[in-house]
């Protein structure tokens, strides 16, 4: 058990960081369409989406025909080949040139000084400026408003997958009998009606300037709505409903929300931002569901439901 929580840490933490990556580098690449913008950042959600639907019956069947330990060797193989066709890659990023500068201008003043080695001095004096470089940044995106509420975004499918994994499968178990079956259904509902919405969301986005508030701020109040609708399901079928109705408003507001964060974040900064981003999800990650399950047991599962 503790080598296999080893290993499991050691895979989130590759995943926070290629997903972090990633999403920076397609707001790059989407620099130079900006009018298709939404569609580029809805194709790659859709694509990173599409898992839920053929990713676990994928799974499934590598671990019965070949068992667990040689599933786990192959998802393992064709993620090193990934990995590897990362690397081929253009880089995307533009550095500052204040950095630069000061990491010239820092080399420089110790090569005027002959009486001190450069390997005791080069090094730190870098790691320092780099680090001050990174603070810097980091302060202006905690401070601007619309990276706020790009965070707080960022919240919501954590808490909401924290609350179906915990709450939702519950009441499904306890209203209407659901079993395995039956939650990978739900599953597949709102990963094809995600991608139902994203297209229409992502055409929409591309012909909006600004905040697209009037895309995000509907979307997002009526998934809400239907999330919260489960509390009152009694069925199967108003479950996969409300499961439907979320996943298409999901997939209509969250293009325009990825174009919006590649508008209003520097270049420069797009992976510190997403950075920030990524680690408040991944911290609700980790406490949303034992707290969804607390509030479950200390009240009931309808609660946790509309609470998430």
């Amino acid at each position: 058990l503790p080598f296999l929580l080893g290993c499991r840490l050691v895979v989130g933490s590759g995943s926070a960081a290629s997903m972090t990556g990633s999403s920076a580098y397609i707001s790059d690449l989407s620099d130079s369409a900006p009018q298709h913008r939404a569609k580029v950042m809805a194709v790659h959600q859709a694509i990173v989406g599409s898992v839920w639907v053929v990713g676990p019956a994928i799974g499934g069947w590598l671990a019965e025909t070949y068992g667990y330990r040689n599933s786990f060797l192959i998802a393992g193989g064709c993620a090193a080949i990934c990995s590897l066709g990362y690397t081929q890659l253009p880089e995307t990023l533009k550095k500052k040139e204040s950095l630069t500068k000061a990491i010239s201008d820092g080399a420089s003043a110790l090569d005027s000084s002959p009486k001190v080695p450069s390997s005791a001095k080069e090094a730190p004096k870098q790691v320092s400026t780099h680090v001050d470089s990174w603070l810097r940044d980091m302060r202006s995106i905690l401070k601007s408003k619309n990276q706020q509420a790009l965070i707080a975004l960022a919240c919501e499918l954590p808490i909401r997958f924290s609350c179906f994994t915990t709450a939702v499968t519950l009441h499904a178990a306890n209203v209407a009998g659901a079993g395995p079956k039956e939650i990978g259904l739900f599953f597949t509902a709102l990963s094809l009606s995600q991608g139902i919405g994203m297209p229409l969301g992502s055409w929409l986005a591309d012909r909006t300037s600004g905040a697209k508030k009037w895309m995000i701020v509907p979307g997002g109040l009526l998934s809400s709505l239907s999330f919260a609708s489960m509390a009152f399901a009694t069925s199967t079928t108003e479950l996969l409903a409300a499961m439907a109705l979320q996943g298409f408003c999901g997939g209509f507001y969250r293009p325009a929300i990825g174009a919006f964060t590649a508008e209003v974040t520097p270049p420069e900064k797009r992976g510190q931002a997403m950075s920030l981003q990524r680690q408040a999800g991944s911290s609700l990650s980790l406490l949303g569901p034992v707290t969804m399950g607390f509030i479950a047991d200390a009240t009931n599962c309808s609660t946790a439901i509309l609470f998430g």
